[in-house]
């Protein structure tokens, strides 16, 4: 079996796990567990355009239980120098996710910030078990690749094709727009049944930590449901962005409190209400948008805020 190109810096990731009390032996086998399941993983059959999107295809994919625990144990010795700060705002918006849904928004630092996430809310007894029906928001990108494939399994996740590959691949740009849509549909269901959504606004991964712009194009997923922020700091250093060995690294996890966008009729008891209505409709979406990127960029180091910094939203 051929090897990928990233398997020799993925296995030099050895040392990191070993500096956070695991056995060298323990280390290679779960890296070696990766790489197995890099080459035998296939892409999910939604991905398969070559008789068009099928129309019984969901773009939903339920996580993997191998690679679910595989990954808790890969990621366990890795965030063991992570604090979570927030958690009361987490129990404050659970009454919503049998009314109107959930969202949790939070800036995109590395390959494995939804790893991140999920074993930070599951090794919390008290969040355990809503972590299992998180579903994050996964760019088809992410099952293209041998190395990140792995990953995506590990929590439930929809697919979805950014604007960026839809751009990129003219030849399936009709059944690109046509998963988004599907996607969009699913997720909203699954948001009023109970399953908290997972967004990255961003679109894609900083490469200097500094948030950049949220996107006025995800403004519906938010629309109608308690948004939670969230501020990662830690995740780059655990994997850069071009890089495939792990560090070990001190990081957080901030939680911020939860906001309602939407109708004041349709806010939750106890939950700050964003005025969405107010504003201007021709902005009204990225106004939004932007509302909630500062939420997330308060959280975070004045030097990680990006396009939220004071100085810039002053000006």
């Amino acid at each position: 079996m051929a090897q990928f190109p990233w398997e020799n810096q993925f296995m030099a990731s050895v040392p990191a796990f070993v500096a956070a009390g695991m056995a060298e032996e323990r280390a290679h086998y779960l890296l070696q567990e990766y790489i197995r399941l890099a080459h035998s993983t296939p892409m999910p059959p939604v991905l398969d355009f070559s008789k068009g999107l099928a129309s019984d295809a969901s773009p939903y994919l339920a996580r993997d239980q191998q690679i679910h625990e595989l990954m808790l144990a890969i990621f366990e010795p890795l965030l063991s120098r992570f604090a979570l700060d927030g958690k009361e705002n987490f129990h404050r918006l659970l009454p919503a996710l049998k009314t109107c849904g959930v969202t949790l928004v939070a800036n995109h630092l590395s390959h494995f910030d939804a790893a991140v996430i999920y074993a930070l809310l599951n090794r919390e007894a008290d969040l355990a078990l809503y972590a299992r029906e998180l579903f994050f928001i996964a760019g088809r990108l992410v099952f293209t690749s041998d190395f990140s494939r792995v990953a995506g399994r590990m929590f439930n996740t929809m697919l979805v094709a950014s604007p960026r590959d839809i751009e990129e691949n003219p030849g399936v740009q009709r059944q690109l727009a046509q998963l988004n849509i599907r996607s969009f549909k699913e997720a909203k269901s699954r948001q009023r049944n109970g399953q908290a959504l997972v967004l990255y606004p961003e679109g894609t991964r900083s490469r200097d930590a500094r948030m950049g712009q949220f996107h006025a194009a995800l403004y519906n997923y938010v629309e109608g449901t308690v948004v939670l922020p969230v501020a990662l700091t830690g995740p780059e250093k655990i994997l850069h962005a071009e890089a495939f060995t792990f560090g070990l690294t001190s990081g957080a996890m901030k939680i911020g409190e939860p906001l309602f966008v939407g109708a004041a009729d349709d806010c939750p008891a106890g939950i700050t209400r964003f005025d969405n209505g107010a504003l201007p409709k021709h902005t009204r979406k990225q106004q939004t948008m932007d509302a909630l990127g500062k939420a997330v960029a308060d959280l975070l180091p004045a030097a990680m805020r990006g396009f939220y910094a004071a100085d810039r939203v002053n000006n």
